[in-house]
Parts: structure tokens; sequence; C-alpha cells
């Protein structure tokens, strides 16, 4: 059975792995992630995974939760997941969804690990950032 992995303050090798992998099973269930990446919130001292897609804006935030969740259900059972309450979905208008396309562009399809820490977008500070996909 998948386990939870445990989110702290440090973004750990579990948290990248089980980010990349909850992207390519929401890819086969054709989720339209068109960005995702782990942002860390100074203020809670905690990571969450932004995953913005334009079924959420289309359908709702609900229903694409319910799409992370059965997805979590696919997981083998030596892969641990991302629990769903360190999952945040957004359209891709959302403004750092945007801001992310902003400053890196991936493929549409692609699952990267590409760091982005101590950096300011348009007067935005982001203090840290994994991003594994930024094509909306």
């Amino acid at each position: 059975m998948a386990k939870d992995i445990l989110v702290t303050e440090v973004l750990s090798e579990k948290m990248t792995k089980s980010g990349a992998q909850l992207i390519h099973r929401l890819d086969k269930l054709d989720s339209e992630v068109k960005s995702a990446f782990w942002l860390f919130y100074p203020d809670e001292k905690s990571w969450k995974l932004i995953i913005a897609s334009p079924l959420v804006g289309k359908h709702g935030p609900r229903e694409f939760y319910k799409r992370v969740v059965s997805s979590n259900k696919d997981a083998s059972k030596n892969e641990n997941i991302v629990s769903l309450n360190d999952v945040g979905v957004a359209n891709i208008d959302h403004p750092i969804v945007q801001l992310m396309k902003f400053v890196i562009g991936t493929g549409e399809n692609d699952v990267s690990e590409i760091r982005f820490s101590r950096n300011t977008i348009n007067g935005t500070f982001i203090e840290d950032c994994l991003i594994y996909r930024s094509s909306t």
C-alpha cells in the first residue's frame, strides 16, 4: 500500500520523487497539467505542491482534487504519495502560475526538477520553489 510522505521545512528527496510520480499519474488520467511545482511558504515554514490545469477553471477545484485522490489510489504499493493536504490546485490564470511561466518555461509534457530560490519576479519574492512543469 502506498504511504503518505511527511512534508517538512526541507524539501526532501521523497517529496520531489513523490511529486514527480503524482504528475506522471495525473498525465495518465488526461488531467491537462500545465504547471506543477513545490512552493515554499516561509510564514508557515511548509511546502505545498501547486498543480495548475485548465480543468480547474472548467470544472472547479473539487473535481480536480478528486483526480488527485484517484491518482493516489493508482500509486503502486512501493510509491510514496503526496497527501491531499499538501496539494494546492489552481487554474492556469492564477497569479503565481503566471509568475512561474514568466520566468521558467518547460515542455508541455516535461517533468523537470528546476530549482528557483531567493529570487524576485515582478515584485514577488519567491523564497524557494522546485518546478516540474511550467507550460501554460
